[in-house]
């Protein structure tokens, strides 16, 4: 099994520069992704934490992409700052392949092979035939989880966990599911007694200890990132751990409000008046949002006011950003006695966040989701629509806005923004909001947003990017 330690890169806030490679492909379609390297016969690449490769006949040409520079980007600053969330860092979900499974095959779970392997492992239950079967459930959860179908690989894992209990493998598969859903205490449930079977699994104890970390049980993730330290001096770990540290000392003597869907944590003193009203702004975002989505995460959303100097040192994002949805919603909060106007924009986009993760198990294209967040927060293109409509033609595509905007300068990321907001605009104007819950609810079966737009929308990314444009035209002239 492949050790996980991707969860450092989603700890340490691993956030590329919004850079891509386009693969033009000669039937017309493209892929956006990063190119690693060509040979004679394929192109390989990575994208959404999964690498890949096509056949070099099918390819056209690969063009690369870098962001504006300060100077080019200075030019469309006649933009108001149309966003201030740098939105998610956290990568979609990214489970350990397991050993390829005659469960799996033509696309699809083979049922009397699993039924046939389980009455094997029942009728003699040795080492070999519960190995087998483990592996065969984990294949299962993870093609389902290609699928989108998060819910289903969890039973999948329960179920071979019944029949092969204890197996390292399929508890870290589970516990890795659990993570990705938001669902830390089921996750620790579990993973607490795989760590303490196998004290020399390095995996193990990252899990659980991301698991504690998520939410917010600073001192036991810091623990068990330290047993994995021991067993690998990785410098990874190390960094992970000196930043949980750094976060734990800032928030060490914070106080906490549980509400019903939230645990709020802030300065002591005379935070306690804003710190409630901040739980109730949110509580009533949250029954918004589960309208507006016809969404409802379950476990509690960690919410954190710090200090602005805090909040950049431990975030460590760009001086554009406002907040921060890494997981955490965390706010800067320094001056303010009561939830301003500002503040209360602020609270339901991050939010908005939280739930766009559980939708789309983390496969949201950021542009979807930075533009929905503005438009569940009230935000409009309206004060700067005639400036984006002129400054379209010359912004990054859309399917060049897939990944982090926590690259770009204050400028880009204004023009990111903006084209963001007027995307999700148009969705809404154009096809409805109930469009809008579909094709959330199709990225989390289908990673490629270029072929949920041409499933759902029979549209091209390039074929987006003109409707996008004719629509802010029609709307705001050139």
């Amino acid at each position: 099994m492949h050790q996980l330690l991707f969860v450092f890169a989603i700890f340490l806030g691993a956030t590329l520069p919004l850079r891509a490679d386009v693969i033009w492909l000669k039937n017309g379609r493209q892929i956006v992704a990063h190119v690693t390297r060509m040979d004679g016969t394929r192109v390989y690449y990575e994208r959404g934490g999964s690498k890949a490769s096509i056949a070099l006949s099918e390819v056209d040409r690969v063009d690369s992409y870098s962001p504006p520079s300060d100077e080019v980007a200075a030019s469309q600053n006649t933009l108001e700052e149309a966003g201030t969330s740098t939105g998610s860092r956290r990568p979609a979900l990214q489970l350990p392949a397991p050993p390829p499974s005659p469960a799996i095959h033509d696309d699809a779970i083979d049922e009397v092979y699993l039924q046939q392997i389980e009455s094997a492992a029942q009728a003699r239950p040795s080492g070999e035939n519960r190995r087998r079967l483990a592996r065969a459930y984990q294949a299962v959860a993870v093609f389902l989880v290609g699928k989108g179908e998060a819910d289903a690989a969890i039973e999948r894992c329960y179920h071979g966990l019944q029949v092969a209990p204890g197996d390292l493998d399929l508890t870290l598969t589970l516990g890795s599911l659990f993570i990705s859903q938001n669902r830390q205490a089921e996750a620790i449930e579990i993973l607490e007694p795989a760590s303490a079977r196998n004290p020399r699994s390095l995996d193990a104890h990252l899990l659980l200890g991301y698991a504690y970390y998520y939410s917010e049980n600073l001192d036991e993730a810091a623990a068990e990132w330290r047993k994995a330290l021991a067993i690998r001096d990785d410098p990874r770990i190390r960094e992970a751990l000196a930043r949980l540290e750094n976060e734990r000392d800032v928030t060490n003597s914070y106080q906490n409000i549980h509400g019903g869907h939230f645990l709020l944590r802030f300065e002591g003193g005379r935070g306690g008046a804003l710190g409630q009203q901040v739980l109730e702004a949110l509580e009533a975002d949250f029954q918004e949002l589960q309208s507006d989505l016809n969404l409802s995460p379950t476990e509690k959303i960690v919410v954190l006011l710090y200090p602005n100097q805090a909040f950049r040192d431990i975030t460590r994002s760009p001086t554009w950003a406002g907040a921060l949805n890494d997981g955490k919603i965390r706010v800067p909060v320094s001056g303010l006695s009561s939830v301003t106007p500002q503040l209360a924009h602020m609270l339901k986009h991050e939010l908005t966040h939280s739930f766009v993760r559980q939708a789309t198990m983390g496969r949201c294209p950021t542009w979807f989701n930075e533009g929905l967040a503005q438009l569940e927060d009230g935000s409009s293109t309206a004060p700067f629509g005639r400036q984006l409509a002129q400054a379209f033609p010359h912004a990054p595509s859309y399917a060049l806005l897939e990944r982090s905007f926590t690259g770009l300068s204050t400028a880009g990321a204004t023009v990111a923004y903006a084209k963001s907001l007027a995307a999700l605009e148009y969705l809404r104007d154009t096809y409805g909001a109930n469009e809008i819950r579909q094709l959330l609810g199709s990225m989390a079966a289908e990673p490629d947003f270029d072929a949920v737009l041409q499933l759902q929308l029979h549209l091209t990314y390039a074929g987006f990017d003109k409707e996008v444009g004719a629509y802010l035209g029609k709307r705001y002239g050139r």
